[in-house]
C-alpha cells in the first residue's frame, strides 16, 4: 500500500511536466512574437520605408535643380542673344539690306522714286454754300519710268478725279483727326482708276488749306 502512493505522485508529476512541455511552444510564441515584430519593425521595415521615402524627398529637389539649370540655361541663352544682337541688329541688317536693294534697283535700270505734281485743285467745301474753299496741292510718286508721261497726258483727268473727290468733303471731314491720310488713300484709289493700279506707288499732299 505504501509503494502505490509514490507511483501516483510520479504519475501526477509526469502528467504535469508533460502538460508544461506541451504548452511550451505556445508560451515561446507569445513571448517571442512581440520581440520578433519589434526587431522586424526596427531593422527591416523602417530602413526600407526610409529608403523608399528618400527618392520622394529628393524628387522635388531634382526639378528644383533642373529649374535652376533651366534658369541658368535661359540666362546664358539670353546672354548669347544679347551678344549676337549687335551682329544681327537692325542697323547692320537694314543698312546692308537697303544697300543691296539700292544697288540692285540702280543696276536694273537706275529707277528713281520721283514725285510729279499736278496743278493746284480748288473746290467748294461741302455744306458751306460756297462760302469756304478747299485748296490742295497734290503729287503722284513712283518709280515707273512711264509715270511722267502718264501724269502729263492724263493731267486733266487726274485733276477732275481729285476735284470730284475733294468737293464731297465737309469741314468736319477735313478737320477730323487723320483726315489727310484718309483723303490721300481715297485719291490713290481714284488716280488708279485713271492711270492704272501699278503705275505709281503713292499720292502726296504737301499743302491743303481751307479758306
Amino acid at each position: 500500500m505504501a509503494a502505490s502512493a509514490p507511483d501516483k505522485n510520479d504519475g501526477s508529476k509526469s502528467e504535469s511536466s508533460g502538460g508544461i512541455k506541451a504548452m511550451l511552444p505556445l508560451i515561446l510564441n507569445l513571448v517571442l512574437l512581440p520581440v520578433i515584430a519589434f526587431v522586424m519593425t526596427q531593422f527591416v521595415l523602417l530602413p526600407r520605408l526610409n529608403q523608399s521615402a528618400a527618392p520622394g524627398a529628393n524628387a522635388p529637389a531634382d526639378p528644383g535643380h533642373g529649374d535652376d539649370g533651366a534658369t541658368h540655361g535661359e540666362s546664358s541663352s539670353g546672354h548669347g542673344e544679347t551678344s549676337h544682337a549687335p551682329a544681327a541688329g537692325p542697323d547692320h541688317g537694314s543698312s546692308g539690306g537697303s544697300g543691296s536693294h539700292g544697288g540692285e534697283s540702280k543696276g536694273h535700270g537706275g529707277a528713281k522714286d520721283e514725285t510729279h505734281m499736278l496743278d493746284s485743285v480748288t473746290v467748294n467745301v461741302a455744306g458751306t454754300m460756297g462760302s469756304r474753299l478747299l485748296m490742295a496741292k497734290i503729287g503722284i510718286r513712283g518709280t515707273n519710268p512711264k509715270l511722267p508721261d502718264l501724269v502729263k497726258d492724263r493731267a486733266q483727268d487726274l485733276r477732275d478725279a481729285a476735284s470730284s473727290l475733294l468737293q464731297t468733303k465737309t469741314l468736319m471731314d477735313i478737320e477730323r483727326q487723320g483726315a489727310r491720310n484718309t483723303i490721300r488713300a481715297e485719291l490713290k484709289n481714284a488716280f488708279a482708276r485713271v492711270i492704272g493700279q501699278g503705275s505709281f506707288s503713292e499720292v502726296v499732299i504737301p499743302d491743303m488749306a481751307v479758306q
